[in-house]
C-alpha cells in the first residue's frame, strides 16, 4: 500500500517497508559511518599492522559467508521480517565486543561474531526489492542510496575531530558503543514496523528445515550449491563481477585512510573533511541525477561508463601530495561512485525473480565475500611488505577487469528467471 502523502509527490514509489528500511538504515549509519571510516586506525591502536587489517577483514568475510547462506535460505522459506528485525538487534549488540576489545586478536574474534550476526542481509535486500515497482527501480534505489549515505556527509568529519581531540582508542570505543545502541534501535523498529513480503500458504507443513538447527544449515548449503548449478548466465556474469570487486576491496578499501595519513600526511580531521565533502557531492548526484539516468538509459551502458571513469580513481590517488589535491580527487571519485549502489541494485532486481531473492542475494554476497578472504590477506601483505602504491595500481586493474566482464558477458533484457526443474535449459 502506498503512503498517501507520497502517492503523487516526489516519493510516489515509496511504500511503508521502503520508508522503514530507509529510515532505520540512516539511523544505524550514524554510528557505522564513523566506525568504518576509522576502523583501520583502531586496529593499529590495538597493536595490529596493515597485514593484521587484511587478516581481520578475511576472518570477518568467512563469518559473513556462513551467516548469509543460512540467512538467505530462511528468508525465502519462512519469511523476511522477523529474521531481519532479530538479526539487526543481535548485530547491534555484537558491536559491544568490538568496543571492549583489549587487543587486535580479540578484535579479530569479535569481527567474526559481528559478521555471523548479518544473517538478515539477504532478507533486507529482498524486502527492499519486493517493495519497489519495476518502473521506478532506478529512482527508488538511487533515493535509498541517497538516504543511506546522508550520515556519511557529516559524521566522518565529526569522528575525525573527536579522534584528534581524544585519541583513536577512546574515540573509537565511544563510537562503537553508540553504533551498538543505534543498531538495537534500528532492529526494534524493523521488527515492529515492517510488513512481511513473502506469502506462504497456511498449510505448508513443517519440513526438514524446521527440525533443528543442524538440518537448516545442511539443507541451506545443499540448496546453495544447487542454486549455483541452475543459475542462468546473466546472473553468473553479475556474480563474477562481484568476485572481481572483492579484490578491489581487499587491495585498497581498508587502506585509503592509512595511505592518506602515512603517505600524504593528512590528519584525521582533514580526512574526515574529505570524506564528508565527497559524500555531500555524492548525495546531490544520487538525489538529482542517478535515478533519472538509470530509468532513462540502459543500465548496463550506465555501468560501463561508470566503470571506465572509476578505473582512473585509484591511479590518480597515489599522485596526491596535499589536502587540496586529495579533496579534488575524492570529489571526482564520489561522483563516479554515487552510481554504483543504485545501478547494481537495479540490475539485480531486474534479473532476480521475487520468490528467489533471498537466496540469490545471499549467493551474490557469497561470491564477493568468499574471494575477499584471500584478497584481504593479499592486500594487507602487498600494502605492508611490497609497496602501498602497488595496491592502488592493482585495484585500478581490477576495475578494468570488471569492465571487460560486464561488456562481454553481462546480457539481459528486462528480467531473467531462474531455470526450474522442468524447463531443462
Amino acid at each position: 500500500m502506498k503512503i498517501l502523502g507520497f502517492r503523487r509527490g516526489l516519493l510516489k514509489f515509496a511504500t511503508r517497508n521502503y520508508l522503514v528500511l530507509a529510515f532505520t538504515t540512516l539511523i544505524w549509519n550514524l554510528g557505522l559511518s564513523v566506525a568504518n571510516t576509522y576502523f583501520s586506525l583502531y586496529v593499529f591502536e590495538l597493536g595490529g599492522t596493515e597485514t593484521t587489517i587484511g587478516l581481520i577483514q578475511a576472518l570477518g568475510s568467512a563469518g559473513y559467508i556462513f551467516s548469509i547462506v543460512v540467512g538467505g535460505c530462511i528468508a525465502d522459506l519462512y519469511g523476511r521480517k522477523k529474521l531481519l528485525g532479530l538479526t539487526t538487534i543481535v548485530s547491534g549488540v555484537s558491536h559491544i565486543l568490538l568496543a571492549v576489545a583489549p587487543n587486535w586478536q580479540f578484535l579479530a574474534v569479535a569481527a567474526v561474531i559481528v559478521n555471523l550476526c548479518w544473517a538478515g542481509d539477504p532478507a533486507f535486500w529482498a524486502i527492499l526489492a519486493d517493495s519497489i515497482s519495476e518502473e521506478h527501480r532506478g529512482t527508488a534505489f538511487a533515493f535509498f542510496s541517497f538516504t543511506n549515505s546522508l550520515p556519511w556527509m557529516v559524521m566522518p568529519y565529526l569522528g575525525g575531530v573527536l579522534i584528534d581531540l581524544e585519541g583513536v582508542l577512546v574515540a573509537m570505543r565511544w563510537i562503537l558503543f553508540a553504533s551498538a545502541l543505534l543498531g538495537i534501535a534500528a532492529g526494534i523498529a524493523r521488527l515492529f514496523l515492517l510488513e512481511e513480503t513473502l506469502s506462504r500458504p497456511e498449510n505448508v507443513g513443517r519440513t526438514a528445515y524446521s527440525r533443528d538447527v543442524k538440518n537448516i544449515v545442511v539443507e541451506a548449503f545443499r540448496e546453495h550449491y544447487e542454486l549455483w548449478i541452475s543459475m542462468p548466465r546473466p546472473l553468473l556474469a553479475l556474480a563474477l563481477t562481484y568476485v572481481i570487486w572483492s579484490f578491489e576491496f581487499g587491495l585498497v578499501e581498508p587502506y585509503w585512510i592509512v595511505y592518506a595519513e602515512e603517505e600524504i600526511g593528512l590528519t584525521s580531521t582533514e580526512w574526515g573533511t574529505i570524506i564528508a565533502t565527497g559524500n555531500a557531492v555524492s548525495l546531490i548526484f544520487k538525489l538529482l541525477v542517478v535515478g533519472r539516468i538509470l530509468d532513462r538509459f540502459q543500465r548496463k551502458k550506465v555501468l560501463l561508463v561508470v566503470l571506465t571513469f572509476d578505473s582512473f580513481s585509484y591511479f590518480l590517488f597515489i599522485f596526491c601530495r596535499s589536502f587540496s589535491q586529495t579533496l579534488l580527487l575524492w570529489i571526482y571519485g564520489s561522483i563516479v561512485w554515487s552510481f554504483y549502489e543504485a545501478t547494481y541494485s537495479s540490475i539485480e532486481a531486474d534479473l532476480v525473480p521475487k520468490e528467489r531473492r533471498g537466496r540469490i542475494y545471499a549467493a551474490f554476497s557469497i561470491a564477493w565475500s568468499a574471494f575477499s578472504i584471500p584478497a584481504s590477506i593479499i592486500g594487507g601483505f602487498v600494502y605492508e611488505n611490497v609497496n602501498p602504491k602497488l595496491s592502488f595500481m592493482l585495484a585500478s586493474i581490477t576495475v578494468l577487469a570488471c569492465l571487460a566482464v560486464t561488456l562481454k558477458f553481462l546480457r539481459f533484457t528486462d528480467k531473467v528467471s531462474l531455470r526450474n526443474e522442468n524447463d531443462g535449459s
